[in-house]
């Protein structure tokens, strides 16, 4: 084994950490690090033809180095041939101190898990029946901090995988959260409640979360630059999202669908006797009388949401498939500035705390599923803001703050995967879902969102289309995000189901 060629490469890596990356070092720095880096293979190359190596030793010092800070500080963490990582394992010490670890990590690693104080506070107001509005506001704070830990338990578990697979699982368990809430209100029948919470966390994430991020960046950074090919490939499939919540919205406002029965109203007049007739009216009908007719069809047939819930996964497919196989040139920079630690719950140790987190996160949905209709009377809110607005930005919480922190270091590609690429998973991914789950549970859930709010999100996703154009961010096109989010939550208020809509 070559400690010599080693302690080249770890010469190598703490220079380049020091220096900063390679894009941004001097012509001088790079020809020594060039230099450097021939001079470390040229060494390996003479000594492993000098000696007869073991299986082991053709790893060189890719497969037995430890991963080294600026410092020189290692980390205990061995990287195998390629980029999956061989990590140690985490009950080396015994279960009592990976519980004491794990639950650490899980309570404290979060300045957000100060919110965990409310948890209680929901099932005693609950338990003691404080009244709706209190229980749901207590279950809605507390239900933030669960969602950041599902994002970091999963991101902790899919370091024990392959890039395929860890995007697979961040993708899947990334919107848990508002899948849940969601299931729980499919249970009980309330359709307006999922779609306009799905709505609105489409609406949050392209306009909120986007919008923040690029303030808090541009107030440190000048301008900002991002793979605009990925950002627009984005916006398109979001476009198809459009497309495919129009279609059954406009069906049913002219009353041109197969589904359904509609009424239709109708006049008549009865015919008088001219001698009866005033001198000055030429008309020979007497006063106007209604009838109402039902008439089949003029709603959106539900089996066309189906059909179109099962082309929008079947187009999630692909969108993984171009993201994780064909086309990873383009979102390698998110990947390679990602900082690479050490995982700290272990695979089956991160499942089971994940099955923990989501039983709590059910149950607090549930309690805002329940009271979510008292709460809005008690609170003088409409339901539709509580939907659309409150509860979406609860549960981007942990996108919200991944978005602001990535954008403060300059990392946006991870910042538009943290706020665009969430949006697009709900887009194409989470409605579907719920489009689906609702046929399992009997429940007629479907693609007709209805005028105002479809119409919204067309506008939003233009917008942000022509924001995301140039590859460029700075922190006036985040001001023109956020306050266009300010006013579709005005709109949302303002905004009154009609009387026959549940």
């Amino acid at each position: 084994f070559d400690y010599r060629a080693c302690a080249k490469h770890h010469q190598l890596d703490s220079a380049m950490t020091r220096s900063g990356s390679r894009e941004r070092a001097t012509p001088a720095t790079k020809t020594r690090f060039q230099y450097m880096a021939i001079e470390s293979r040229d060494a390996t190359s003479i000594e492993s033809k000098s000696r007869q190596t073991s299986t082991h030793e053709e790893d060189g010092c890719h497969s037995s180095l430890y991963d080294s800070d600026s410092d020189g500080e290692s980390h205990g963490v061995s990287r195998s041939v390629g980029s999956h990582v061989r990590q140690p394992p985490v009950c080396d010490q015994g279960v009592g101190h990976y519980i004491r670890t794990s639950l650490g990590e899980l309570v404290l690693g979060s300045k957000m898990n100060i919110l965990l104080i409310f948890a209680p506070f929901a099932y005693i107001s609950q338990w003691l029946t404080w009244g709706d509005a209190y229980t749901f506001s207590f279950a809605l704070l507390a239900l933030i901090p669960f969602a950041e830990r599902v994002s970091f338990v999963t991101e902790d578990v899919s370091k024990y995988t392959n890039p395929t697979v860890g995007g697979l699982l961040n993708a899947s368990f990334g919107n848990v959260t508002e899948l849940v809430v969601c299931i729980q209100a499919l249970r009980r029948g309330f359709i307006r409640v999922v779609q306009a919470s799905m709505l609105g966390s489409v609406l949050s994430n392209l306009l909120l979360v986007l919008g923040s991020a690029f303030i808090v960046g541009g107030t440190r950074h000048k301008e900002q630059r991002f793979n605009k090919v990925a950002a627009i490939t984005n916006v398109g499939v979001l476009m198809v999202a459009v497309l495919a919540l129009s279609l059954p919205s406009i069906l049913d406002a002219t009353r041109h669908g197969s589904g359904g029965v509609h009424e239709i109203v109708k006049p008549i007049r009865k015919l008088i006797s001219p001698v009866l007739l005033n001198t000055t009216d030429h008309h020979p009908e007497g006063s106007a009388s209604w009838i109402v007719e039902s008439v089949p069809g003029g709603d959106a047939p539900l089996w066309l949401s189906r059909l179109i819930s099962v082309i929008l996964l079947v187009l999630y497919g692909l969108l993984i498939l171009f993201q994780l196989s064909t086309h990873t040139h383009l979102f390698e920079d998110a990947e390679g500035d990602d900082d690479d630690e050490a995982p700290i719950l272990g695979m089956w140790g991160g499942i089971f705390w994940l099955a923990v987190i989501t039983t709590f996160i059910s149950s607090l949905s549930d309690m805002i599923v329940n009271t979510i209709k008292g709460a809005a009377n008690g609170l003088q809110v409409p339901i539709l803001f509580l939907t659309g607005i409150l509860i979406p930005i609860v549960g981007n919480a942990a996108e919200h703050a991944a978005a602001l922190i990535f954008a403060w270091k300059n990392k946006m590609e991870i910042c538009l995967g943290s706020a665009v690429g969430s949006a697009v998973q709900i887009s194409v991914l989470v409605i579907p879902v719920c489009v689906l789950l609702g046929w399992a549970l009997g429940t007629p859930m479907t693609l007709n969102f209805h005028m105002f709010e479809t119409g919204t999100l067309f506008l939003a996703c233009m917008g942000c289309g022509v924001i995301l154009v140039d590859g460029h961010a700075h922190w006036l096109k985040g001001a023109i995000l956020v306050f266009s989010y300010i006013i579709i939550a005005a709109a949302f208020w303002a905004h009154e189901d009609p009387k026959d809509m549940s």
